[in-house]
């Protein structure tokens, strides 16, 4: 096939469409308001202006991509002088003199009919207010520009219909889709506006291997992941290489799984990701490592890259806001979002996080359920005695990390599909949609590095198997949100007015109980301790007239036993103070405690409170409980009541 008929057959797989056209009575789109309209921006500029903006404090501002690619900002006002279109230019400034040329006067000898020129008038620079207004008036024509949302930095990202794009520093690899389905080759670009979006020239990162490779340098990395003694030897590499693999394309993902490698000191972390580690030396420029940043700091490093981020020695300590605040971005980053911020010119200003996080250290502070949730936990090992490492300074890790790169690229027309198999196999284990995704994505990003094909169900199910919920760490350690607010509750002290010594509320709760169980040892004071924290026992009523719930004093062999907390409380404000339920935020954590119960008053030390009714199986073990409040007689309990009216379902 002809050059000719093979441009129209790719034109016919990806057709693109077609622009509006104006209609009659429809005025032109540029300064058809008058008769003094300007010439067109001429043909051939190495400078593109991109559009303007303007701000209510009567900022102007045009922006531009320079000759090297990067965006530039001037204002209308005073930022168009000589010097600034030079800069913009560069080597390439003759092009103003072409187009806007300064001339010289011309220079005469003689008077009168004597007068001769002598010197005809030459080309001694441009003219910088005829370039200045033509390059102000092209910036007005081409509309209003944002850069919010529309810049796009070094790093992987996505492409409408599927499409993959690798913004390179220098360049543009890009991976477009056909209208029915499919994706074209892999196509080089210049940096600049490519559709929607503006991608600023940057420094050059890493190129992809300049041709497909066999699966040796995959093999290889697995072998050398293999010689660091893993917790679990077989799910940690897997897991590992998929890591490694996605931080390639991870900007273009729906989902980045970060990745949290923990073990003692002289357990390799230093050799794996370390300044010199190999996962850095096979990411190369296109990473950005440090061991001591701040979330600031972070945001405007990265700035619009999707790049991966390796944070070193991130170990808990006596204050870990800078922590929390850098695992806050890590969240964010793994679904994609983007973050706002206000600046000194009082704009705000918006970051992309798109990257897939690295952490390491020691030991891992503490954090969200929902954060740890977002983790694969790769836990280190001492070396058995006599272990050689390998001479990893003999090993070209850089040319390793472009194959790896190059693979993912080839294989990213069917790693959606991947993913999808293994998301359904997870979620069959009993992962929930945030697991699924978690490990989904490292799976899939490690089996399409290291075969060709689709996982068949035996493959997808072994791995599947390996990540069952019981067996993960991440899965197993993270508490919800409502059971660490009922466990900080239940394992606070306090010493109620009366009682001799403070005492754990759990504790407190447990010897009410036991103290109903035999009525014959309950005190009035007795009674009255825990109503002094904002807490009582209670057996929970539904009123069929009312259509709401209410309560009785607590019976253990009348109906399920449970504890009403009030919604506020001094006792339990000072129980929060510091926490993030503080302030009477833990009502509404509560109530989603499994089986909890809203209710519009119960009296406790003779005051009325807003409380939310835990069932008492969730605080105290069940061999201290009575036959009535286990889980098993409570479930029929709330299936009984709800039968004989549907209102009542809690």
């Amino acid at each position: 096939m002809s050059d000719t008929a093979q441009e129209i057959a790719d034109a016919l797989d990806n057709p693109v469409r077609a622009p509006d056209m104006a209609e009659a009575g429809d005025p032109g789109p540029f300064f058809e308001r008058g008769n003094g309209e300007r010439p067109p921006f001429p043909p051939g500029s190495p400078v593109q202006p991109l559009g303007v903006s303007a701000g209510l404090d009567g900022s102007q501002k045009c922006y531009y991509l320079d000759r090297l690619g990067q965006i530039v900002g001037l204002e209308a006002g005073n930022r168009h002088g000589k010097n600034s279109l030079i800069h913009l230019f560069g080597p390439d400034s003759n092009w103003l003199e072409e187009n806007f040329p300064q001339w010289s006067a011309p220079v005469f000898e003689g008077r009168g009919n004597d007068k001769v020129m002598v010197k005809k008038p030459e080309i001694i620079g441009f003219n910088q207010a005829k370039a200045s207004r033509a390059m102000i008036e092209e910036c007005v024509r081409r509309g209003i520009f944002d850069p919010a949302g529309r810049l796009r930095g070094r790093g992987a990202h996505a492409l409408t219909g599927g499409g993959l794009l690798l913004h390179l520093g220098d360049r543009l690899l890009v991976l477009r889709a056909k209208a029915k389905g499919g994706l074209l080759a892999p196509e080089w670009e210049d940096t600049g506006l490519f559709e929607r979006f503006v991608y600023p020239a940057g420094a050059p990162i890493p190129h992809p291997w300049h041709q497909s490779t066999s699966l040796k340098p995959v093999t290889d990395v697995i072998a050398l992941l293999r010689t660091w003694n893993w917790k679990r030897p077989k799910l940690d590499v897997r897991l590992l290489l998929g890591a490694i693999g996605q931080g390639f394309i991870g900007g273009a993902l729906p989902w980045r799984s970060n990745v949290w490698i923990t073990g003692d000191r002289g357990t390799g972390k230093s050799a794996l990701n370390g300044r010199r580690g190999i996962v850095p030396r096979m990411y190369g420029e296109a990473l950005f490592r440090t061991g001591q940043t701040s979330a600031a700091a972070l945001r405007q490093s990265l700035r619009n890259s999707t790049v991966p981020v390796m944070l070193d020695e991130i170990e808990p300590s006596a204050d870990n806001r800078k922590v929390t605040e850098i695992i806050d971005l890590a969240r964010i980053s793994s679904s994609g979002d983007k973050v706002h911020r206000g600046g000194q010119d009082h704009q705000a200003h918006e970051f992309t996080l798109q990257s897939p996080f690295w952490f390491s250290s020691i030991n891992i502070p503490p954090i969200e359920a929902s954060d740890r949730s977002r983790l694969a936990i790769l836990e280190l090992r001492p070396f058995a005695d006599g272990t050689i490492p390998p001479d990893f300074e003999a090993i070209d890790f850089e040319d390793i990390g472009r194959k790896l790169q190059r693979r993912m690229i080839e294989m990213w027309p069917i790693l959606a599909q991947v993913k999808a198999k293994f998301h359904a196999a997870l979620a069959k284990k009993g992962h929930d949609s945030r697991g699924c995704d978690q490990f989904g994505t490292l799976l899939a990003c490690a089996h399409v590095l290291t075969d060709h094909e689709l996982p068949d169900d035996e493959e997808v199910e072994r791995w599947a198997h390996e990540c069952a919920p019981f067996k993960m760490a991440e899965v197993n350690d993270a508490m919800s949100d409502q059971e660490t607010c009922l466990r900080h509750l239940m394992t606070s002290a306090a010493q109620p007015r009366g009682n001799a010594e403070r005492q754990v509320i759990g504790s407190l709760i447990g010897e009410a109980v036991a103290t109903a169980l035999n009525p014959s040892e309950l005190t009035p004071a007795d009674r009255n301790w825990i109503e002094q924290l904002g807490l009582k026992l209670v057996n929970p009523k539904w009123n069929a007239a009312s259509g709401k719930w209410g309560v009785e004093r607590f019976l253990p062999h009348d109906g399920p036993g449970y504890v009403a907390i009030a919604a506020k409380h001094v006792a339990l404000d000072e129980v929060f103070r510091g926490t993030k339920w503080q302030g009477g935020v833990y009502k509404q954590t509560l109530v989603r405690v499994p089986g909890a119960i809203e209710v519009a008053a119960v009296k406790m030390a003779r005051q009325a409170y807003r409380a939310v009714l835990i069932p008492l199986h969730e605080i105290l073990d069940q061999t201290e409980l009575p036959a009535e409040s286990l889980p098993e007689a409570v479930a029929a309990w709330r299936s009984k009541i709800a039968a004989q009216d549907p209102g009542a379902a809690v």
